[in-house]
């Protein structure tokens, strides 16, 4: 006899099973979790156990790296990595995860090094933050350049100043698929307790000032940390050459140069274009083309223009006689014998092909000079087109910061 609502197996027509529908979410990618720590390694068990039990979606731990000092780093050992009582071998054996599967051995802490040479016994100093800081973003840069793994970082550890140089260093360099976390443990009396690294699996009671605390009251959570990520904005800084503090002063000045474009400075006597500490040398017709736009973008004083017909040019201008004129007496200006140069040979009947081929070198020399990123545009040539119209040529750089020497 067929059971009540059992589909029947006879005929053509029979009923199958549709297969279960696959998962459209995509499997993580191996992480590595960078903790910084003091002398309370139980930050980096307590990480590790919420990463683990995720009831979302847990977290593939490949392998484990500590930040700490030289006191830190001998308490990290006695406590989490004794082979018989460690307790990162008691997290392992209580939730089965097999041997080796996580790496984190002695070559997993990780102390910085004074300037003598000697593992930092603490962060007190303002030099011995420097060090720190640095160690960091060197670590922190370097974790990241493997694109196949993500990274965890916890900035739960450590002294304050080491989980603030964790947070910047990860602004700086980490993925979008790369997370910042800091542990949080409730209630606040369990945080450090020399006997609690971890809920535990089996019932356990803990006493904290003469009180009996119960582990099924025992709350330990992830708070992620949202932060802006930096590595794409950054691209025009050579961010595998600074120190901390140098990085962060060259990462401000980008910014800065996306909100408030640096003043343009046009040096005649040298025929170069000079931005900060950029200097952009130029062909005396280049340097003469570019003062000729230069001059009537500084002369409209709008600092708004979208580029009217006071400061910019469409390309058929240049055929003008008139326009080929003043571009002349710009190179006579700057001591030019060059008979090609001054006569302008070719202009007359393709000034406007040989303006274009002009604007491509500038906007070319310009950008290699100074790196790619938004504000580059505000000192290059840009074109704006409306229906109907021509397209017309301008310097988009607010007039009152543009130089004319």
């Amino acid at each position: 006899m067929m059971r009540r609502g059992s589909p029947s197996l006879k005929g053509p027509n029979r009923t199958r099973r549709r297969p279960a529908p696959s998962s459209s979410v995509s499997p993580c990618p191996p992480t590595l979790l960078l903790s910084v720590a003091g002398l309370s390694p139980q930050v980096i068990t307590e990480t590790l156990c919420c990463l683990i039990k995720s009831s979302g979606r847990p977290l593939p731990i490949r392998e484990i790296r500590v930040v700490t000092t030289h006191a830190g780093e001998e308490r990290a050992r006695e406590l989490l990595l004794h082979p018989q009582d460690g307790w990162f071998h008691r997290f392992c054996r209580d939730f089965r995860i097999p041997p080796g599967s996580i790496r984190f051995d002695s070559s997993c802490i990780l102390v910085p090094k004074g300037r003598d040479g000697r593992p930092l016994h603490d962060v007190r100093t303002p030099a011995d933050n420097a060090l720190v800081a640095d160690f960091i973003l060197s670590l922190v840069r370097d974790l990241t350049r493997d694109p196949t793994t993500a990274l965890h970082c916890s900035v739960a550890g450590g002294r304050k100043t080491m989980g603030l140089f964790l947070g910047i260093a990860f602004q700086l360099f980490a993925r979008p698929h790369d997370r910042l976390s800091h542990v949080l443990v409730w209630p606040p009396e369990m945080e450090g307790h020399l006997d609690f690294f971890y809920p535990p699996p089996r019932p356990t009671t803990y006493t904290v000032n003469g009180r009996a605390i119960h582990s099924r009251d025992i709350q330990v959570e992830l708070a992620e940390i949202p932060v802006l990520l930096l590595r794409e904005r950054l691209q025009a800084v050579e961010l595998e050459r600074y120190s901390y503090s140098a990085l962060i002063a060259h990462a401000q000045q980008e910014l800065d140069r996306e909100v408030v474009p640096l003043p343009l400075i046009l040096d005649s006597k040298s025929r170069s274009l000079r931005v900060e500490s950029h200097t952009i040398l130029l062909t005396p017709l280049e340097f003469s083309v570019y003062s000729l736009l230069a001059s009537r973008r500084a002369a409209c004083g709008r600092d708004n223009c979208p580029g009217c017909e006071r400061c910019s040019l469409q390309a058929t201008a240049f055929l003008d006689v008139h326009l080929r004129q003043e571009i002349v007496a710009a190179i006579e200006k700057l001591g030019v014998r060059d008979e090609r140069a001054r006569t302008l040979l070719g202009w007359v009947k393709g000034g406007d092909e040989r303006f274009l081929e002009v604007r491509s070198r500038l906007n070319r020399k310009i950008r290699d000079a100074l790196g790619p990123g938004r504000w580059v545009a505000c000192y290059q040539i840009s074109s704006r087109r409306t229906p109907g119209a021509l397209s017309r040529y301008m310097i988009i750089l607010e007039p009152s910061r543009i130089v004319l020497e």
